[in-house]
């Protein structure tokens, strides 16, 4: 896969990304180890981060053509709130299924959300 070329307004948010894809690597390597400390102090920059993304993208919805994409991000937004609400740091299936859904997440994000987004919502740029 090529390397994507990121709308300006988007770098940052990808950035972000690459913390949670790092985190999630080391628990899926392990998923039997706690990693409560990691998480927590992790969690604090990823709350920042959905909500900037909800703020950020709350005025753009209307103009993708697919749906299925907000309804996705929405969903992902609640059920990654929810199993930290409810984390089970010593439970390795808690681990496999937080890591697996931030992950995937940020891969969606990536790879189809902010493409459809930097084509119909945000205005245009040049690629380098």
């Amino acid at each position: 896969m090529k390397p994507l070329k990121r709308h300006p307004e988007l770098i940052h948010l990808s950035q972000e990304h690459h913390h949670s894809l790092s985190l999630c690597a080391r628990i899926l390597r392990d998923p039997t180890q706690n990693y409560q400390a990691e998480i927590s102090a992790h969690y604090i920059d990823l709350e920042k981060h959905l909500l900037a993304e909800e703020t950020q993208f709350a005025p753009l919805w209307h103009t993708l053509p697919d749906s299925s994409l907000r309804a996705r991000f929405e969903a992902e937004h609640a059920e990654l709130r929810r199993l930290f609400q409810a984390a089970e740091f010593d439970n390795a299936d808690w681990n496999r299924a937080f890591a697996t859904l931030l992950r995937d997440h940020a891969r969606f994000e990536e790879r189809e959300l902010f493409e459809a987004l930097a084509q119909y919502a945000l205005p245009k740029f040049q690629a380098a």
